[in-house]
């Protein structure tokens, strides 16, 4: 008796949706399209998937985008049938038509004008079915890049903005801003949960600095590129005196904590790296100095001190602790470098010199996705992007690295920035995380289904233009692909 229930309970339509269904003789056991370079490399390789119990036969992920699919010859593998014709879909231009593929295989059918029914009888003529083939592409190219210009908006700074760095903090930024006059504010940027843009907050902070715990007007003294933010949230930037101040409380306060500092080069987990000076001589330092033991060394005289791009931030599998790097920037000497380097927690390291030499890079690790022209499936890579260096030329064009950076191409047209976007340099390059969702029922399946899912924003502020005016804009960015619900 316990067994028979059991059977009933795992065969209950409560946990199945439907008795598995005779077909009976009309099952579609392989689709198709047949080669044709003129419409696509390769377009016999795309897979098509076949829903048995809803008479679907689909492609899960797009054709590219602009694909032309209005002469497309189909394979069909079914069971034996007496009857199997597509009826295609008309238009204004062209009438509905029906394909006999018993007797015409090779004939081109239009998807252009919708889905094609594709009627099967059964050879003893006692059964039939129809079947909707659904030839699907992009509507828009899922590999690019896309800024939207819908998205975009002004910074919120002290009035007269003359310089301003944004940092992340947590889910938000907070940017710095330096008016003409020397006064400094802090603003809070709260994204979007669900698409790009965002809003600023009400107000703006105007940080008070005080050294050994006496009040100092050091706002107009501030290096704002110096302005870092690290993993607990901590806030650091020095003055022009080389003294190093922290806040513990989103901004409104900092205090001194070190002095003799150079510049300030990037966040390590709840510490900043840099450049101090040691009795005239430059050594790479961290604070607070526990961070790094093994820090004190001399700098590399190429090793940059002003200019450098925003840190990425990355785990490796041959490595206990996470890894930073930085790109471009310039040397003690005034010279230009399009070097990477990289920090593993107990050194630093020149990992290449591939890209233009330029300070200003706006640079970060962001997720690209990639069309395989063999299978037309779409992949997606963890790359490093960066652009918006000045030099002796202006790099404009946005460069990739797939492997952290120690190899620098150009990046593909589809993620490029769109001419609306001018040249800007110095510009804080984030990225935020964010869970978009199907907006639709989804039926219960054996393994859960996908409802929602990751999907990181670019976020690029400010900035200067070539003749070092401020960008007073911000701009949100996503690879298409990625908004995309995942196949499962």
């Amino acid at each position: 008796m316990a067994l028979a229930t059991a059977a009933s309970s795992c065969n209950s339509d409560e946990t199945w949706g439907t008795d598995p269904q005779d077909l009976s003789g009309t099952a579609v056991t392989a689709f198709s399209l047949k080669a044709d370079n003129s419409v696509l490399n390769n377009l016999d390789s795309v897979y098509f998937s076949i829903d048995l119990v809803d008479c679907l036969i689909f492609n899960a992920s797009p054709l590219p985008f602009d694909t032309k699919i209005d002469a497309i010859a189909v394979s069909i593998s079914s069971d034996a049938c007496s009857v199997a014709e597509l009826y295609v879909n008309g238009d204004e231009e062209k009438e509905a038509s029906v394909v006999n593929y018993l007797t015409s295989p090779d004939e081109k059918i239009d998807f252009s004008n919708g889905p094609v029914r594709l009627h099967l009888v059964s050879a003893d003529g006692q059964h039939e079915r129809d079947y909707q083939i659904s030839l699907n592409v992009a509507k828009e190219s899922s590999d690019s890049l896309y800024w939207d210009e819908l998205q975009a908006g002004s910074l919120f700074g002290v009035a007269s903005m003359k310089r301003a760095k944004t940092v992340k903090t947590g889910d938000n930024a907070l940017m710095l801003s330096l008016s003409a006059t020397g006064k400094a504010g802090i603003s809070k940027f709260i994204p979007a949960t669900k698409t790009g843009g965002g809003n600023w907050g009400p107000t703006i902070v105007e940080p008070v600095f005080s050294r050994n715990g006496v009040a100092v007007d050091a706002a107009s003294f501030l290096d704002v590129e110096s302005f870092t933010a690290t993993e607990n949230g901590d806030l650091y930037v020095i003055d022009k005196d080389g003294t190093l101040y922290r806040s513990t409380d989103n901004g409104s306060n900092f205090a001194m904590v070190d002095n003799n500092w150079e510049s300030v080069t990037a966040p390590y987990r709840d510490a900043v790296l840099g450049v101090k000076d040691n009795a005239g001589s430059l050594t790479l330092a961290a604070y607070p100095p526990s961070a790094w033991p093994q820090g004190g060394a001399t700098m590399p005289a190429d090793f940059p001190v002003a200019g450098t791009s925003g840190a990425a931030v990355f785990d490796s599998k041959w490595a206990t602790n996470p890894q930073i790097v930085i790109t471009g920037g310039k040397t003690t000497g005034g010279n230009f470098t399009g070097a990477t380097w990289a920090f593993d927690g107990k050194k630093w390291a020149k990992v290449s010199d591939r890209l233009t030499a330029a300070t200003g890079y706006a640079m970060a690790k962001y997720i690209v996705a990639e069309t395989d022209t063999t299978t037309w499936r779409v992949t997606q890579r963890e790359v490093l992007i960066a652009f918006g260096g000045q030099g002796e030329k202006n790099v404009s064009e946005v460069w990739i690295s797939r492997d952290m950076g120690v190899n620098w191409q150009k990046g593909s047209s589809l993620l490029q920035l769109p001419e609306y976007i001018p040249f800007t340099t110095g510009a804080s390059l984030l990225v935020f995380d964010k869970t978009l969702d199907a907006g639709s029922s989804v039926t219960p399946l054996a393994v859960k289904p996908i409802t929602s899912w990751d999907c990181p924003y670019l976020y690029m502020f400010g900035g200067y233009d070539s003749n070092g005016n401020i960008r007073d804009t911000y701009w949100s960015g996503v690879v298409n692909h990625l908004k995309l619900k995942p196949l499962q």
